[in-house]
């Protein structure tokens, strides 16, 4: 349809950490887990007509329609609604599995919204027949196709507006075809019910790394196998850049080259003792049966070409592929503290002579040399609770599918489509 850290402050002495090379673990790249390089397929399916109002325009008649995508690879094609009523639909641009946390950054539609909209996928065509739709709506004579992907597309972009301000407009719907007013309230109450529903559609493919920390040479790193498809097996392998590292069992053995894994297996990378420095990039690729609805795809460009984000319909096959990258580095010794030399300022306040007279002693003594001890000039230096260091070299990178977490240290404080 067109229309559109801070943390606090950790009291450490900085010369523990001056001179520490990092020893960083990197766990995910910038490549999509699951499905990638879908092709939107031009040929449209079921389509029909709704007509909605929104703030801007009181009335506006919506094309609507199932989008099919074709994974690169083959497999099923995967058919899509529209999540974006206000952005057209570039069929140039190829489109990539993502997680709802990618589409919230996006175009700002919550969990909540996406819940009752994952309700409605599982609950409507093509998930169900029209028959079936029919019964559970209660509509009378029977149901078209394309009556019910248009109720389901209105009632999708209900949801997916997370302002609210976009609805099926009755008047104008109940003049052209009431069917599908039927089929959008029912979906609409229906779903508003499960928009606090706890689980996310899984990704069809991923790997997620079993540790938290920094790796160095000699380490042997784990990566869970997560997919929504637990009965296939998924393989795994090592690429070129590899520099000695080698898969191998949690018992550290190498594991032979036809090994397979299923969801929630976990495989191990042993990095190798030398060198002291490199990277390896973990791949897992294979079919996943029955990717669930609800997953989102965005294109490729979505930064420089807006094209409208589309979700899965129901559950379908497809090929689908992961990658994960580790990286390390030797830890350099600490260098021993600097020592702090002492103030050799005098004192601004002379002493007060005594006026009380001494009584001599009478018994001789041995000289002893006087020592004056002076305190060192001024504590160690301290910075604000707003002021961060980070230690060159000494800073912990965690980067997991993505993201990134930095750790910093601070030395003691001082005080988005039309279808046509």
């Amino acid at each position: 349809m067109q229309n559109s850290t801070s943390t606090s402050g950790r009291r450490l002495a900085a010369a523990m950490f001056l001179g520490a090379t990092s020893a960083a673990l990197v766990a995910g790249t910038a490549h999509a887990d699951g499905v990638t390089g879908a092709t939107v397929d031009d040929n449209y399916k079921d389509k029909g007509i709704a007509h909605m109002s929104s703030d801007t325009k009181p009335r506006e008649t919506a094309h609507t329609a199932l989008i099919g995508l074709l994974p690169h690879g083959g497999g099923s094609e995967l058919w899509t609604y529209c999540i974006q009523a206000t952005v057209d639909l570039q069929t140039s641009q190829k489109y990539d599995e993502k997680d709802w946390s990618d589409e919230s950054k996006i175009t700002g539609i919550d969990a909540p919204h996406l819940q009752a909209i994952k309700w409605i996928l599982n609950n409507s065509v093509p998930a169900l027949t029209p028959a079936q739709l029919a019964t559970n709506a209660k509509v009378k004579g029977g149901l078209k196709e394309e009556e019910a992907v248009a109720g389901t597309q209105a009632a999708i972009w209900s949801f997916s507006d997370a302002k609210g301000h976009m609805h099926l407009d009755a008047t104008a719907q109940d003049s052209d075809d009431p069917n599908i007013t039927t089929i959008y309230n029912y979906l609409v109450q229906a779903a508003t019910g499960h928009m606090n529903d706890p689980d996310q559609p899984k990704p069809s493919l991923a790997l997620t790394p079993l540790q938290s920390g920094a790796v160095k040479p000699g380490d042997k790193v784990g990566f869970k196998v997560m997919s929504s498809d637990t009965t296939d097996a998924f393989t795994v392998s090592l690429a070129d850049n590899a520099a000695g590292a080698k898969l191998v069992g949690a018992d550290g053995k190498p594991l032979p080259a036809n090994a397979t894994f299923k969801a929630g297996d976990t495989v191990y990378v042993q990095l190798p003792a030398t060198p002291a420095k490199g990277s390896v990039t973990l791949k897992a690729s294979g079919t996943v049966t029955d990717i669930e609805a609800g997953r989102v795809f965005i294109n490729e460009n979505s930064k420089t070409v807006k094209s409208q984000n589309l979700i899965l319909a129901q559950s379908e096959n497809a090929p689908v592929s992961a990658s994960a990258a580790v990286s390390w580095e030797a830890p350099a010794p600490p260098t021993s503290p600097s020592s702090t030399p002492p103030s050799t300022t005098p004192s601004s306040h002379p002493s007060t002579p005594s006026t009380t007279p001494s009584t001599p002693s009478t018994t001789p003594t041995t000289p002893t040399a006087s020592t004056t001890t002076t305190s060192p000039g001024g504590n160690l230096a301290h910075t604000g609770a707003g002021n961060t260091m980070a230690i060159g070299g000494g800073a912990l990178a965690l980067v997991a599918a993505g993201g990134g977490m930095v750790v910093y240290t601070r030395r003691k404080k001082a005080g988005q489509g039309s279808h046509s």
